[in-house]
């Protein structure tokens, strides 16, 4: 009768051991998961990052545009009032004007397309280490349940010697043959 107890004892602990690994992994996964939701509001963040440097760089060049209309009419205005042609030294200092004009633009729109880049590799690695929360909190649940069989067939293996040292087989065997017939 001890035996038999205290086999059903080891069986009990073994499957206790097998759903707590079970549970564990279960949560492991989950907190993985939700890791990744956590790291992947970078990714917004960066994406409205790059909708903001887009308005910054419209809002910019409009300006910009504004002020060098202004600028280059009273520069006209200037040299007509004072009876030059628009040949000469005028139209080439109207011309040098545009040229740094268009050159200040080309720099504020590299140095933005940098910026984009810089905020897309952002998008990438969180993507990434997102992918690699997951992929942990996977891990860790195939782990801890392949804990908690390895408790289990411990257990089973523990209770089946405890019987078979007592000689319980034979009865188990007796009772399994009565069942069959």
């Amino acid at each position: 009768m001890f035996e038999l107890i205290s086999t059903g004892l080891q069986l009990f602990g073994a499957y206790n051991s097998y759903k707590s690994g079970k549970d564990a992994g279960n949560m492991a996964l989950a907190v993985g998961a939700k890791n990744a939701t956590i790291i992947e509001r970078d990714i917004d963040i960066a994406n409205r990052q790059k909708e903001i440097l887009q308005r910054n760089l419209e809002r910019s060049n409009e300006r910009k545009m504004l002020a060098f209309g202004a600028y280059q009419a009273g520069a006209r205005n200037a040299t007509l009032g004072q009876g030059m042609t628009s040949r000469g030294t005028p139209q080439d200092i109207f011309i040098e004007n545009v040229k740094e004009f268009n050159y200040e633009l080309a720099v504020d729109r590299y140095n933005t397309e940098i910026a984009l880049l810089e905020q897309d590799d952002l998008i990438e690695e969180t993507r990434l280490r997102a992918e690699v929360s997951r992929m942990g909190g996977q891990a860790e649940k195939s782990a801890l349940r392949a804990q908690g069989t390895s408790a289990l067939i411990t257990g089973a293996a523990g209770g089946i010697g405890t019987i078979a040292d007592a000689g319980g087989m034979d009865y188990l065997r007796d009772v399994w043959t009565d069942l069959t017939t």
